[in-house]
């Protein structure tokens, strides 16, 4: 039987891996474009809360279709949203990422394996929150949609719990790195 942490474990992997084949600059601006898809994917999703899902009258269009789980709904929303911007902002942002840095082969190496680390940390804690059914504007608690993930998984356990530091510790190490390495280095 396949058990989270496995799951959790192969995830990371496989995000690790892009990094190598996209390599530093284009896993940056995963990092950036994920912040951004998660700031699109929770006020959106909010919106879609307050204004749609409280409504009646779309509760009784919903209520047609057999959508009757409003929770479900906001959830998944929240998830298309989230992975599709941060695939549209990887692949057509309008923006682009330079890091630069006094560098030999196995550093580049090692800081584009720890950047591809911090994405892969940053993303899937985002999809668990997410997939909890609460806004990151709140805090961060196990609800029922995840209790049985959480109670069986000690890596969904460490992304739950340690999501503030999922969630700062790549922008402060691209800040730590845009201060100690001049962009004009080439």
């Amino acid at each position: 039987m396949l058990s989270w942490n496995l799951f959790v474990i192969v995830i990371f992997i496989v995000i690790i891996a892009y990094s190598y084949i996209i390599g530093i600059n284009k896993t940056v601006k995963t990092i950036i474009g994920t912040y951004l898809a998660i700031l699109a994917a929770d006020g959106i999703g909010n919106i879609f809360r307050d204004y749609f899902l409280s409504a009646t009258n779309f509760q009784k269009f919903l209520d047609i279709l057999n959508l009757s789980d409003s929770d479900e709904m906001l959830i998944s929303l929240k998830v298309i949203i989230f992975i599709s911007a941060v695939v549209i902002l990887t692949v057509k942002g309008a923006y682009e990422v330079n890091i630069h840095g006094r560098q030999l082969l196995g550093s580049n190496i090692l800081v584009t394996g720890l950047f591809g680390f911090l994405s892969a940390g940053l993303i899937v804690s985002t999809l668990l929150v997410y997939i909890s059914g609460i806004s990151l504007l709140q805090k961060v608690t196990v609800q029922s949609n995840i209790i049985e993930l959480y109670t069986t998984s000690t890596f969904v356990q460490a992304m739950v719990d340690y999501y503030d530091f999922w969630f700062a510790i790549p922008v402060v190490i691209i800040i730590g790195w845009s201060i100690f390495f001049d962009s004009r280095e080439a």
